[in-house]
């Protein structure tokens, strides 16, 4: 089966095809204010390109930019509905962990007092609260962001393991490698 992928939660945007554990074709996307224009645009397009039908469609819940998330689901209900395909949804963190390390993680400034976060380690992701970061992130080899300066602001204590992350479309591709057999 092949599937079409939405990532919106944050200016990393990214649109993908994917069959079992292989991306077909990926298009990366401008977010902010832009995406609500464009989004639907590019998947037309890139679908027009590869003259690929997609069996299934992904967007990501959650967390990140409200908007974000909300354009990019609607969209994906939107294409489920008319296409009468499956949906599905991740967790938007997965599309940006540091692949190959075991003891990484993503984080994402949730602009409320904490991040977002999730783990190679645990499968859930949480809100961390700010007075929890050094404890909780300075045994981490690696941590991704997809905005490490908004990160660094205020934990510079991250300087030497933090690293700037885009949306992984293989990282996702294998999330759904069970509903592509």
């Amino acid at each position: 089966m092949i599937g079409l992928l939405l990532e919106t939660s944050t200016e990393k945007g990214l649109i993908a095809l994917v069959q079992k554990k292989t991306f077909l074709a990926t298009r990366t996307l401008v977010g902010g204010p832009a995406l609500s224009h464009q989004l639907a645009t590019e998947v037309e397009s890139l679908l027009q390109e590869t003259t690929i039908s997609p069996q299934f469609v992904a967007a990501g819940n959650g967390p990140g930019s409200y908007t974000g998330v909300r354009v990019g689901t609607a969209l994906a209900k939107a294409l489920s509905f008319g296409w009468k395909i499956p949906l599905y949804s991740y967790c938007n963190l997965l599309s940006f962990l540091v692949p190959d390390i075991p003891d990484s993680a993503v984080l994402v400034d949730a602009r409320g007092g904490g991040f977002y976060y999730l783990s190679n380690r645990f499968a859930d992701p949480c809100l961390l609260p700010l007075a929890e970061c050094e404890k909780t992130l300075s045994p981490l080899s690696q941590i991704g962001s997809p905005h490490p300066e908004l990160i660094l602001k205020r934990l510079p204590f991250l300087k030497r393991n933090l690293v700037e992350t885009s949306p992984n479309p293989f990282f996702l591709c294998s999330d759904f490698s069970f509903k592509t057999k």
